[in-house]
């Protein structure tokens, strides 16, 4: 918290970060494989998509990770483009509460690991 970079500000909608405004993306303190960040919402909802940006840096890069929604399923997450540009994962849709991003594998160069910006795409469930 002492540089602003909780996880709220990886869903600020501000597609920034480090080396630029470092105060609008989520970065962990010398997090690497084992680092995590849940969304979770009051009321379900039904997605279908999930963006992912990296952060906006070329050392710190996720190169492998799962996605865990709350309905026990599961989605792999590849290497996301470096330099904060769009990784975009698209799935069968399904009903959840939550999802957690579960980093499981990172550059060698990764210092700090994060995100710039996670979005999740769908609809208000019925």
């Amino acid at each position: 918290t002492s540089t602003s970079q909780q996880g709220t500000k990886a869903v600020d909608g501000v597609i920034s970060g480090y080396p630029g405004d470092y105060t609008k993306e989520w970065a962990t303190v010398g997090g690497k494989a084992g680092s995590w960040i849940q969304l979770t919402w009051a009321s379900a909802v039904r997605i279908d998509r999930i963006v992912l940006y990296d952060r906006p840096n070329t050392d710190d890069q996720i190169l492998a990770g799962t996605l865990v929604f709350s309905d026990g399923t599961s989605v792999p997450v590849t290497t996301l483009n470096n330099a904060g540009t769009a990784t975009t994962f698209t799935f069968t849709a399904r009903t959840v509460t939550s999802v957690r991003l579960n980093i499981t594998s990172v550059s060698t160069r990764t210092s700090n690991v994060g995100l710039s910006e996670f979005q999740v795409w769908g609809s208000t469930a019925v």
